[in-house]
């Protein structure tokens, strides 16, 4: 039977990416966001593949939304075996006496709240299975959670985002400390970047031209590997960078 990799934040960029990687390794795809207009990118690409997916509406932050959604999958495609995090709030550039505390909150949520809430979904049936993998020890399941390198330092300007991001790392630390001796691989992955994403590349062609950007089809191929590691040698959290990304601890 085909793994499960449920992506949440599957729109065009990083969650896409990983979704078109594991599908090219045979997992089905339980695609997750919104709306469906923001799957639908993906969606073109998977269906061009021939690869087996679902598309489930969700609101990351609203409980009620996320068991939903997983339950849904789980039903339609099996235990998902993968969970990819991609979801974040905004808030760059906004100072401190600017942030509107609703804001704030809906941010974090966003970032951390959304990454706890999908983590209960899929723990248990990670949890409750056999495991897999050509491994000394079977390994249950995998966790990843993009992020970002203001998990681990505030900045001016970066407040709201930072928070989330902040929290977002203790959460993926927090998981593998307490579920790692059980089989279950969590990774927060400090994306020190700007990503290729359509976005990014219209706003700032130069950049994108000039190779400054992040790949996000390159990346996925390290969240692939991710998903591979056996637990005699797992990364629980790694830095992704371009060459010439100017970069500092």
């Amino acid at each position: 039977m085909a793994s499960v990799c449920a992506v949440v934040g599957c729109g065009p960029g990083m969650g896409g990416s990983a979704a078109v990687r594991f599908a090219r390794a045979g997992y089905k795809i339980a695609g997750m966001c919104r709306t469906a207009d923001s799957f639908l990118p993906t969606e073109e690409k998977l269906k061009a593949m021939g690869a087996s997916y679902g598309f489930y509406e969700v609101n990351a932050t609203d409980k009620s939304s996320v068991l939903s959604a997983f339950s849904r999958a789980a039903k339609e495609l099996g235990k998902v075996d993968v969970l990819v995090y991609n979801c974040g709030g905004g808030g760059f550039g906004i100072p401190i006496l600017d942030i509107d505390p609703e804001t704030f909150k809906s941010s974090f949520d966003a970032s951390c709240v959304g990454a706890l809430l999908c983590s209960q979904a899929v723990l248990p049936g990670m949890l409750a299975s056999e495991g897999s993998g050509d491994f000394k020890v079977k390994k249950k399941g995998t966790l990843i959670f993009s992020s970002a390198t203001s998990a681990f330092r505030g900045g001016n300007g970066t407040a709201q985002f930072a928070c989330g991001k902040h929290a977002l790392r203790a959460l993926s630390q927090s998981i593998a400390k307490e579920f790692g001796k059980q089989g279950i691989h969590s990774v927060h992955v400090r994306l020190d970047a700007v990503l290729d994403t359509p976005g990014s590349q219209k706003k700032m062609p130069e950049m994108y031209a000039a190779h400054k950007m992040g790949c996000t089809d390159d990346i996925a191929e390290t969240y692939f590997a991710l998903a591979q590691q056996s637990p005699l040698g797992w990364s629980n959290e790694i830095d992704i960078r371009p060459f010439q990304e100017g970069w500092s601890c």
